[in-house]
């Protein structure tokens, strides 16, 4: 009787033990993923590969870039960070030149599509990505919002709520990160932006509420002129909805050198 009672008591401890070391491994292998998205300027002030040099050390999966030059540019800066699918829009914002939407990714891209807001002006550019088992669609996207006249609001608006309208369709269907320079400030305590708002009325936030990044003292713009950037300019960044997925991490990234006028921002976001 003895005898079967340790017996039955090593077994039970066995058990919970099993049950405690699984539990680790679960959480240990919960989905992650690291992205950047960066607004390059058309690389007028650093090369595709000094860019790739800058950005290899931090190990991104997917980085977003906006305002790229087309061609060979994003295979270049990818090949540096050893992201080596690329994906690149099809449309340069707002008809400038060489200001394409693009993606680097160290695991395959597929899927491809140019998300048309209305017009060719206005895209985003989206590709899926698999991650072990599970599948990301990533949006690289750039806003180029501007305030001459109410019509020219207006017709912002329009754009962006087309986009919105968009995604909201494909949420049930799809894990969607959006991330990019979007040109507008989050909502916080003393603010509101009716942009934001759009994005989170559909189940989408940005990742500093998360992370407990305080935007109103930090910016992303104007990185070239430090006398010039004010706080608050946080316009880059990364959104997801957030009863999917977590921030874990993240930054906007203070360079010795900046490469270009906007600061690259990172996230790493896991599956909950």
């Amino acid at each position: 009787m003895r005898t079967t009672i340790i017996l039955l008591t090593a077994i039970f401890a066995f058990s919970c033990g099993s049950k405690s070391i699984q539990k680790e491994v679960k959480q240990e292998k919960a989905t992650q993923i690291k992205l950047a998205a960066y607004n390059v300027e058309y690389s007028k002030n650093a090369s595709a590969s000094e860019i790739g040099e800058a950005l290899k050390s931090y190990g991104f999966d997917v980085v977003c870039f906006s305002e790229a030059p087309g061609g060979d540019w994003t295979k270049e800066v990818g090949s540096a960070m050893g992201l080596n699918h690329v994906v690149v829009g099809k449309y340069s914002t707002a008809g400038h030149e060489d200001k394409y939407k693009t993606i680097a990714s160290r695991t395959p891209l597929y899927d491809f599509e140019e998300v048309l807001m209305a017009d060719t002006l206005h895209t985003a550019t989206r590709a899926k990505t698999k991650i072990g088992n599970t599948e990301f669609v990533v949006y690289s996207v750039h806003f180029p919002f501007g305030w001459r006249d109410q019509a020219h609001i207006d017709e912002t608006t329009n754009k962006v709520q087309t986009f919105v309208n968009y995604l909201k369709e494909k949420q049930h269907t799809e894990l969607a990160i959006v991330a990019g320079d979007f040109n507008f400030i989050p909502i916080n305590a003393d603010s509101q932006n009716a942009y934001h708002k759009m994005f989170i009325d559909i189940g989408l936030d940005v990742s500093w509420k998360e992370l407990g990044i305080d935007c109103t003292t930090r910016n992303t713009h104007n990185a070239l002129k430090p006398e010039d950037n004010g706080n608050g300019e946080v316009i880059d960044h990364i959104m997801y909805n957030p009863a999917k997925i977590r921030a874990v991490d993240g930054e906007i990234l203070e360079m010795e050198k900046h490469l270009s006028d906007h600061k690259p921002v990172w996230a790493l976001l896991e599956l909950r």
